[in-house]
């Protein structure tokens, strides 16, 4: 049974481990060194290897010391049974350019060791890449994609990777501290459009998750879309 934990728990709980680290280690103000905060402030061992499994979506895996992960090496299929506090990645995740991806993935499968402390009882997990292409998933693998691990493991790694103050200072870095507005669910002005690129590089993740995180922590200001029709584009009058 997995031990449900709450959006505010995680949140204060990930503040805290932040703060901690930092605390302990020299560490900068803009963006979460994820790589340093799991290996020296967690002592989690993370490894990377050509995983091998069947389902071709699985590039990250969580040990628990019991159940093994396929993996290639030297040509040849190995299953590996990793210890608690391992944390395999897929080798392609270290191409300089799927940095952010990566740095995102790393965060998630921390999660899940941080959500495996709480409640030790929890099972070794995957990371899936959920493929566009891909025409069908069997209940079982949409079962494993959203469950509550899978999302305690996303909310987790997100407050760890984009913490409520280091988002708060790139708010008031690049935009003095005022919240964004956003149309509808997901537009933006070109011109918030380049400050949220900017706030991005500078914590070294994707357009998309720090958008999700800005939502989370309500850190944007929602408008109508007709507004952006209207007062942006210049369509519609008063027709």
């Amino acid at each position: 049974m997995i031990n449900f934990i709450s959006r505010a728990e995680i949140e204060e709980l990930c503040d805290e481990l932040i703060i901690e680290y930092s605390k302990h280690f020299e560490t900068v103000d803009h963006y979460v060194d994820i790589d340093d905060f799991a290996k020296r402030y967690l002592k989690l061992i993370v490894v990377y290897e050509n995983i091998a499994e069947e389902d071709i979506d699985r590039i990250a895996f969580t040990g628990d010391g019991k159940r093994s992960l396929r993996v290639s090496k030297g040509g040849t299929i190995k299953e590996i049974v990793y210890p608690r506090n391992t944390i395999v990645m897929d080798k392609f995740l270290l191409n300089p350019s799927e940095n952010n991806r990566r740095r995102f993935i790393l965060s998630h499968e921390t999660g899940h060791v941080i959500a495996n402390r709480i409640n030790p009882d929890s099972p070794a997990c995957f990371h899936h890449c959920t493929d566009r292409e891909r025409k069908r998933y069997t209940l079982q693998d949409l079962k494993e994609r959203y469950s509550i691990g899978e999302w305690q493991a996303n909310t987790i790694g997100a407050s760890l990777l984009m913490p409520r103050s280091i988002i708060k200072n790139a708010l008031k870095c690049f935009n003095g501290g005022r919240r964004l507005p956003i149309y509808g669910e997901s537009i933006f002005h070109p011109r918030e459009k380049a400050i949220l690129d900017k706030m991005a590089k500078s914590l070294q993740v994707s357009h998309t998750a720090l958008v999700i995180r800005l939502k989370d922590l309500d850190m944007l200001t929602k408008h109508d879309v007709s507004k952006y029709i209207r007062k942006e584009l210049g369509f519609g009058g008063d027709i």
